[in-house]
């Protein structure tokens, strides 16, 4: 059996897909206004059965409906910079965290409750897990050419980039995909760790929904930290100069090189150089060499999309006395710690761009 296998997908009428699909929660904060259709509606309801009522009204109007037979989805997402191109379809649980289908990331026991909740509550799931894959180029020169036919979806979302939708029905190329992908030996989970878990806490016999790109395709921005502690910003800084070399500098960089991070904190960037290299993530040897040790007791996890604006900006407000900005991990790295069996941080990765939620779902 494939590790990615076809399936009836539950998505919505052409007209309406671009207004019921939303990009991640993270894009909601530069939305000054949204349509009042669709999963934004969904994701963001504060009460469970108000988000289950709209979705059996969004079924019953036929604003969404479920595939007749068994098919493979293609999924590019690009813009004039980068393209990606993936491919959907369902995964074996049972397969999950072995040999087969690795996780990288550790969890939180709150999140993965809610996302059990927000799951089983519509008894669907509205995005894919994002995967990756070892490029494989029959794999890619196959999905390229599929690409080239009119797809059913294609449009600019509201997170700047151009999203379209293909189906593979046919059975012809359903069998010509399928002996492609059995050359994929491994998936990696990249993104989605909570809903996995979520879904294997359910106790129901559940083939969660992936999307798998080839691993050249993938694109991980860094993954930043603001955080709270009960400590004064003296003892924080006598407590990170045992493993740091702290310095001034007037602005922060752009682009940061592994092994060095900076630190934001009374209205000034620094630099942080570790004294001693070591060959951890830089994740990992923020949060084992300062953010276990410094005592927080609140934190917030960053992506790199808005650059170090937000940062800067949640610090001066006073909710956070202190924010760190990485560099960004490497998909290889990523699936290195998966092959071994080890873990990184939870909010260790962040990719950019993902498919949308609401434009390819799949029922439990």
């Amino acid at each position: 059996m494939s590790l990615i296998n076809p399936f009836k997908a539950i998505r919505p009428i052409q007209k309406l897909a671009s207004k019921i699909s939303t990009p991640n929660p993270k894009y909601f904060n530069n939305l000054k206004s949204y349509p009042k259709i669709g999963y934004f509606k969904i994701l963001t309801n504060k009460s469970l059965t108000q988000s289950k009522k709209y979705f059996k009204k969004m079924k019953n109007k036929e604003i969404i409906t479920k595939e007749i037979k068994n098919c493979y989805y293609i999924y590019k997402i690009s813009n004039k910079n980068h393209r990606q191109i993936g491919i959907i379809g369902k995964i074996d649980l049972n397969k999950y965290d072995n040999k087969n289908i690795l996780g990288h990331e550790e969890t939180f026991k709150n999140r993965v409750s809610d996302r059990k909740k927000q799951i089983l509550n519509i008894s669907t799931q509205i995005g894919p897990i994002y995967t990756a894959y070892k490029k494989n180029k029959y794999l890619q020169n196959f999905l390229i050419k599929i690409t080239k036919s009119k797809p059913i979806y294609s449009f600019r979302s509201l997170d700047k980039f151009n999203h379209q939708v293909w189906i593979v029905d046919k059975e012809k190329n359903q069998k010509s995909l399928k002996k492609l992908i059995n050359r994929i030996n491994k998936i990696y989970i990249c993104d989605g760790h909570h809903r996995i878990q979520g879904m294997i806490n359910s106790n129901k016999k559940i083939s969660p929904m992936i999307i798998a790109f080839p691993h050249n395709q993938i694109q991980i921005l860094d993954y930043n930290r603001v955080l709270k502690s009960k400590l004064s910003i003296e003892k924080i800084f006598n407590i990170i100069s045992k493993n740091f070399i702290i310095k001034k500098i007037k602005n922060n960089s752009k682009s940061l090189k592994k092994g060095n991070m900076e630190m934001y904190a009374n209205h000034q960037w620094y630099s942080l150089k570790q004294i001693k290299n070591n060959n951890k993530l830089d994740v990992t040897t923020l949060h084992e060499n300062i953010i276990n040790k410094i005592k927080v007791n609140k934190i917030d996890f960053i992506s790199g999309i808005d650059g170090s604006i937000i940062l800067k900006k949640l610090v001066n407000s006073k909710k956070f006395n202190i924010a760190f900005k990485l560099c960004p991990t490497n998909i290889s790295s990523v699936m290195k710690i998966a092959d071994k069996k080890k873990f990184m941080p939870p909010k260790s990765t962040w990719f950019h761009p993902k498919p949308l939620d609401g434009l390819i779902c799949s029922e439990l």
